[in-house]
């Protein structure tokens, strides 16, 4: 059998299946959906019917998404406007022009990762160096440079050898790469459009030829997406496509984009510059980006590069990553089982107790707009220490990285055989085993086991302590290896003599402590100064309700504890509705996923009188009918959800999907589209497109599912994550969501 009878044949196979499942779907919701409403029914099915119309299904039929055809700088996705005057390399790579005006912003930038984006970076310069080793390397290393090194890729540079000595080269992402864009859209690997007229200069004494200048900006503020987005596919030399680096995912259907897929303590609404690009104040600086205030907005683009600072020697920007790593997330010592018993917050334990004690920690993202930590998933390195200490502080028993296997917040990517690639070895990625890394708003649990030897004396306390360091151990060892040699002293010179930046990187990588939390052992279930009881069970059963579907119990005992904790806490009453609120959402989360609808609907009836303006109650309805494949009833719940988080494609897909299955195609298709304008490549919104437009007959359907093919999961993608465990224990041991580590 030839190759393309071989895809023919799978194409129609899933076809098939998903036809199939898609009308049994419509059927179940067809089958269940009420006629009429009882006067004597309950809230739940008053709720139901109060939104049961579904939508119309007349009408003009929607355009289907269709992604954009590949640009002559292909792989990457970044293009040049149509003009007279396409800009140059060396208009890409100038800074010059624009510091002899914007001093402090160039003076910034000139430190930033964003100045070091290019192979004036060893840790890119290893990464990149070995990928472009490769058949066709050069050519496919597009793909990279449309992020990282835009002034040769406009020149065509990355096809050929790039000389250390090349200034373009040590420039990175330059004022024109943000400022010069005609459009940016949200599909990453540099989905960019540079305008084809240059960027006019004013003349400071006139405000008619300032305002032009402002005008000529382009869309900067939009243009965070389409880099801090990539993915891998056949073009970059990879069999399938596999998503990588996505800040902007994450922040789109977080509370942060003004989402309400998550019933939270409230936050501001922020973009990318509100947290990575602050104002700050410029004293004796005399740049005319200074405002009234004094203040302009900050270029050094802060975000977790602590070994760059490091291996610059630059103490105080490493100082300002620091502070702006601290307290971003959380970790609470949150339960204890001792002796064969689980105590919550350690309450009712035996302080005499000893022998093997487990320790579950709680880590919550509490200020990251994207995953925590960001990034490169599968380099970062977050880890978390455990101490246990006796009355007179010295250490008992520990779990840290030089006496243990400790819990890290990275992303596992294996290769072709299922072996763990941890240092940025890009051209062998092919399947994510797991990733233990922390979405915006949420937690998860991380469970340590250490043994208390019986002669240690009380009280005891645990101590934990989340850390960070920019990068793997294992990419650290390879790019100062890398650095040592021939061309890794040439670049290092070239870098020294071009910009006056002299780089160490064998420098020792810097530790950051984000967060700490103590527990004593004394059995009283004391509370933490500013952290209240309910909050704190309340978090541990939000990260424990990740768990494997037979482990959820503990997630319910936890919400019931933070429950009765509540009741005891001395709180004005909006606060309290708003706790339990909180606490209830859980609940109805847990409910919906282990299919008990019923259950879910009763207490979204709670929610909704205690937070009677939020959305989340049509959330949880909808998706606990969905769960039982009532759709009919789910998709005018997901409708209000929708309406109140337009922005979300998570939701988006949700709806879609529930549509779909309730032969609402036309609507379907309508929320597919819309949401692949902002998630372009999301496998569940091209299958719901794909199936919608099959279903109505339409001529594009074809297309559409050949970009749902091209995007989905992998087949060998289970088979390479159960390799990894096969071959390697602590891989098996992290594709469980909660484990133990000992």
């Amino acid at each position: 059998m030839s190759m393309a009878m071989a895809i023919e044949r799978q194409r129609s196979g899933l076809v098939l299946a998903l036809g199939l499942v898609t009308t049994l779907g419509c059927r179940q919701g067809e089958s269940e959906a009420p006629r009429s409403v009882p006067a004597d029914a309950d809230a739940s099915a008053l709720a139901i019917a109060e939104v049961s119309e579904a939508p119309s299904e007349a009408g003009p039929l929607a355009a289907p998404f269709i992604h954009a055809a590949a640009t002559s700088f292909a792989p990457a996705s970044t293009d040049i406007a149509p003009g007279d005057h396409p800009p140059t390399g060396a208009q890409v790579a100038d800074y010059d022009n624009c510091a002899s005006c914007h001093e402090e912003i160039a003076a910034q930038w000139r430190i930033s990762a964003h100045s070091f984006a290019s192979f004036n970076n060893p840790i890119y310069r290893r990464s990149i160096e070995r990928f472009r080793d490769q058949d066709d390397g050069p050519a496919r290393s597009r793909f990279c440079a449309g992020c990282h090194d835009p002034a040769l890729l406009v020149d065509r540079a990355m096809d050929a050898e790039i000389p250390a000595a090349e200034p373009r080269a040590h420039v990175g992402v330059g004022c024109v790469s943000c400022h010069g864009v005609a459009e940016s859209t949200p599909d990453g690997n540099g989905s960019y459009t540079l305008a084809a007229s240059p960027i006019p200069i004013p003349e400071l004494d006139d405000e008619a030829s300032i305002e032009r200048h402002r005008d000529a900006m382009g869309p900067a503020r939009e243009q965070c997406g389409s880099c801090h987005r990539a993915f891998l596919g056949v073009e970059t030399g990879h069999p399938h496509h596999l998503g990588g680096t996505d800040e902007l995912g994450p922040w789109r259907d977080s509370s942060y984009a003004g989402s309400k897929l998550r019933l939270d303590t409230p936050v501001r609404e922020r973009h990318c510059a509100d947290c990575h690009m602050p104002r700050e104040a410029a004293p004796g600086a005399t740049d005319p980006a200074i405002g009234a205030d004094g203040k302009l907005r900050s270029h050094r683009f802060i975000g977790g590069h602590t070994w760059l600072a490091a291996m610059r020697g630059d103490g105080e920007t490493l100082a300002r990553v620091q502070e702006f790593l601290r307290g971003v997330a959380s970790v609470d010592v949150a339960a204890v089982e001792l002796d064969g018993a689980r105590h919550l917050l350690g309450a009712g334990l035996d302080p005499a107790a000893r022998g093997r004690m487990v320790v579950d920690l709680v880590v919550r993202n509490l200020a990251v707009g994207h995953r925590f930590p960001g990034g490169t998933r599968d380099a970062q390195d977050t880890w978390i220490a455990l101490r246990v200490l006796d009355d007179q502080g010295r250490v008992v028993a520990s779990l840290e990285q030089d006496s243990g296997e400790v819990h890290r917040l990275r992303a596992g990517v294996v290769d072709e055989h299922g072996q763990l690639r941890s240092a940025r070895e890009i051209e062998r990625f092919r399947a994510v085993a797991f990733d233990h890394t922390v979405g915006p708003r949420d937690a998860v649990v991380v469970r340590y086991a250490v043994e208390l030897p019986s002669d240690a004396v009380g009280p005891l306390h645990v101590e934990a302590r989340l850390l960070h360091r920019s990068r793997a151990l294992e990419l650290a060892d390879e790019t100062c290896r890398q650095s040592k040699t021939k061309q890794g002293r040439a670049f290092l010179a070239a870098t020294s003599s071009l910009i006056g930046q002299d780089l160490d990187p064998c420098v020792e990588l810097p530790v950051t402590e984000i967060s700490r939390a103590a527990l004593s052992l004394t059995g009283g279930g004391r509370g933490q100064p500013g952290r209240l009881d309910h909050e704190r069970l309340w978090e541990l059963g939000v990260a424990l309700s990740h768990q494997v579907q037979e482990r959820l119990p503990e997630a319910r005992e936890a919400l019931a504890a933070a429950e009765l904790a509540l009741e005891r806490a001395e709180l004005p009453e909006a606060e309290r509705d708003a706790a339990r609120a909180r606490i209830l959402a859980a609940l109805g989360a847990i409910a919906a996923r282990q299919g008990r609808a019923d259950e879910a609907l009763e207490i979204a009836d709670r929610i909704a009188k205690l937070a009677p303006e939020h959305p989340y109650p049509h959330l949880l309805r909808g998706r606990a009918l969905a769960k039982v494949w009532r759709w009919e009833q789910a998709v005018p719940h997901l409708e209000r959800a929708l309406a109140a988080s337009p922005g979300s494609p998570k939701l988006a897909a949700e709806l879609a999907t529930a549509c779909g299955s309730a032969g609402m195609h036309r609507r379907a298709l309508e929320v597919s589209a819309a949401a692949l304008a902002l998630r372009p490549r999301d496998p569940a919104l091209l299958r719901t497109q794909a199936l919608a437009l099959q279903a109505l007959e339409d001529p594009r359907a074809d297309a559409a599912l050949e970009a749902y093919f091209v995007h989905r999961k992998p087949d060998d993608q289970p088979h390479l994550a159960s390799a990894c465990g096969e071959r390697d224990p602590a891989c098996a041991r992290e594709r469980v969501p909660v484990h133990v580590h000992e």
